[in-house]
């Protein structure tokens, strides 16, 4: 017999609307904002995880684009889009239907968050 969260698991799954930067997970996020010279709000992954327990609409978009202003390069969305489709194999998602969010990488909405790059 198996337990209800391997049933679960074993079943296939779609993701109906996916925004392909909201799969960003914090310990990626500091290893593209290294690699791309972006200094994050958050002094560890573990405080960047803390800031996901958000109960406001405003701290979830605080946080998802704070996420994008990692992402610089092509090979940053081939990172993170790799990343994402590994865990959605592993939790048997069979279809996705992915979005890309131009406008959340746009200097206007990079300046009103108050990042910071360094010149490379």
């Amino acid at each position: 017999m198996t337990s209800t969260g391997e049933f679960i698991g074993a079943l296939p799954k779609a993701e109906l609307h996916l925004h392909i930067e909201g799969t960003l997970e914090p310990e990626m996020m500091f290893a593209l904002a290294q690699r791309n010279g972006v200094t994050l709000p958050y002094a560890t992954v573990e405080a960047a995880r803390a800031a996901y327990e958000f109960s406001k609409l405003q701290d979830f978009l605080d946080l998802y684009y704070q996420g994008t202003a990692v992402l610089l390069q092509k090979i940053d969305f081939y990172d993170l889009t790799m990343a994402y489709m590994e865990r959605a194999r592993d939790q048997n998602i069979r279809h996705v239907e992915m979005f890309f969010d131009p406008q959340a990488h746009t200097t206007a909405v990079r300046f009103n968050l108050g990042c910071h790059m360094r010149a490379h």
